[in-house]
């Protein structure tokens, strides 16, 4: 009786812990030609030094800018990693650096960003809707 009890308690340890560990998006590139589109980034939109505080239990807005050669809304958001975290809190269409463009914001908690406090960049990853790798890093400064 008290292995089934065990094996019981087991299983629904396993599941609870697998449930906390976000879902790694399928980076697929079914629709790109295997080259990356570097994009432009912006970490904390308004700030110049890109300050982050990594006890910080807040989270770290990471803006893809729309630019004459690329369009932010064509960024599949499901496939976007930042900072090696891949999930982020929330995401929307805003337009962040004032010149009528319509960027994609993220949000992502700081303290689940795999950076330490000698990290000088940042960098975000994912693709288009149509499977095109995308990438962008930007500067960022930790502080205590």
């Amino acid at each position: 009786m008290k292995r089934k009890n065990f094996s019981i308690l087991f299983a629904t340890v396993l599941v609870l812990s697998l449930s906390l560990i976000p879902v790694v998006p399928a980076m697929a590139n079914g629709g790109g030609n295997g080259e990356v589109i570097e994009v432009l980034i912006d970490i904390k939109p308004g700030s110049e030094d890109n300050c982050i505080n990594l006890e910080s239990k807040g989270v770290v807005p990471v803006a893809v800018l729309t630019t004459d050669g690329f369009d932010a809304s064509d960024v599949n958001p499901g496939t976007v990693v930042f900072a090696e975290y891949v999930s982020w809190v929330r995401w929307v269409m805003c337009d962040v650096d004032g010149d009528g463009d319509l960027d994609m914001l993220f949000h992502f908690k700081t303290q689940l960003l795999d950076l330490d406090e000698s990290s000088t960049e940042a960098t975000l990853t994912g693709e288009t809707t149509d499977g095109q790798l995308i990438e962008g890093t930007d500067v960022v400064k930790m502080v205590p």
